[in-house]
């Protein structure tokens, strides 16, 4: 029975391995290497080593008494330290993706591994100084090992949980929310799956908590790469033409594309730098992102493409209401630029239209827009 159970708990472990083997390699080929893949890299690794010393420790645990002290200390300090380093990491990776700006300092960083050196120094000596006391003669664990392991993992995971909580309530990019609520639901999740495992059942529930969790965070991860514009954070190009292919007139709804260009954009750049165009960008999205969510009709933002935006709106109104949310948008972009003290002006273009019946495209749509938004450029005397 007991050799039944070494096999299944194995097969899980490895399964997991090679599932998290499979998303380090995939993460390695096709992302940056920037500082919070690093951490999420690093983060996927201690966790096939952990399911690695797990398996020895499963091992160890069911095998025929007496068991030998030693094994039992080996695998159960090894299972300690990768605990908190699993746990660590994933807090320094939250850290890196809330942009946490002193996290790189040497003394904060000392700070952040303060709790795991001691611990691990703590149980080190424990084993010195007593080893009977936590390891007794015929390989029997003291009941206080368990919470000692979990005690230190526990406090980083709910600091990163707290942390990205925060960073999600202030943030006003639905995806920046939607990705941060999963960096700190990831935690929880260790932490439920790890208790339930320790303490209720005698099954390898960790392993395929923690794989679940890490590969659904990993493919909404991927998913926001693939479908959001990396400056800005809006919808890129590709996801406006799948919006764009799957919306269809409706009787008792009218459908608006909204074109957006931005003022003398080239001059920004040529002038100011390259620098200071991508921060007239963001800050032309931020506004989008706002006046979306405070008229509270269905919109679809995204960036078409340069310092050209689009929005579309679902509203039973007619032209007077995106009137008012064109005003909208001038109105918060000059208070923007009033408030960021831009050394230059900061307005946009915009022209709309509406589906007109069955047989209008939403291509056709945007082409009548776009020719709008020309129109408003010209009158304006704006130049690109």
């Amino acid at each position: 029975m007991k050799f039944d159970y070494i096999f299944f708990y194995t097969e899980a472990n490895i399964v997991c391995i090679i599932i998290l083997g499979i998303l380090l390699i995939h993460d390695r080929l096709h992302s940056a290497r920037q500082e919070k893949q690093i951490w999420f890299d690093r983060t996927l690794i201690a966790h096939i080593l952990y399911f690695l010393s797990d398996i020895g420790w499963a091992v160890i645990k069911n095998s025929q008494p007496p068991r030998s002290r030693e094994p039992v200390i080996l695998f159960n300090f090894l299972n300690y330290i990768l605990l908190s380093v699993i746990a660590y990491e994933w807090f320094m990776y939250m850290a890196a993706s809330v942009g946490l700006r002193a996290r790189n300092r040497r003394s904060i960083r000392r700070l952040c591994l303060l709790p795991m050196l001691v611990s691990v120094a703590g149980i080190v000596i424990a084993y010195m100084t007593a080893p009977f006391f936590w390891v007794s003669e015929n390989g029997e664990l003291n009941d206080l090992y368990y919470p000692m392991m979990v005690a230190v993992p526990i406090l980083y995971l709910l600091a990163a949980l707290v942390f990205s909580m925060i960073k999600a309530k202030e943030t006003e990019s639905r995806e920046e929310k939607q990705l941060f609520r999963l960096i700190g639901i990831y935690p929880l999740g260790i932490i439920v799956f790890g208790q339930i495992q320790i303490f209720i059942l005698n099954a390898p529930l960790f392993c395929f908590g923690c794989t679940i969790m890490m590969l659904f965070f990993y493919i909404q991860n991927m998913q926001t790469l693939v479908s959001v514009d990396s400056l800005t954070r809006l919808n890129n190009r590709g996801q406006i033409n799948r919006y764009m292919a799957q919306t269809r007139y409706k009787d008792n709804t009218r459908i608006y594309i909204m074109m957006i260009d931005i003022n003398c954009f080239k001059e920004i750049n040529d002038t100011f730098g390259h620098a200071e165009g991508d921060r007239a960008l963001i800050l032309v999205s931020d506004v989008l992102k706002q006046t979306a969510d405070h008229i509270r009709t269905p919109a679809f933002l995204g960036r078409y493409g340069g310092d050209e935006f689009t929005i579309f709106i679902q509203t039973q109104d007619g032209d007077e209401f995106l009137e008012q949310v064109a005003e909208s948008i001038r109105n918060s972009l000059a208070e923007k630029q009033r408030e960021n003290q831009l050394p230059y002006e900061l307005k946009v273009s915009i022209g709309y239209d509406a589906l007109r019946d069955q047989n209008d495209t939403m291509e056709a749509c945007m082409i009548r827009a776009d020719g709008k938004l020309y129109e408003n450029k010209r009158a304006s005397g704006a130049g690109r």
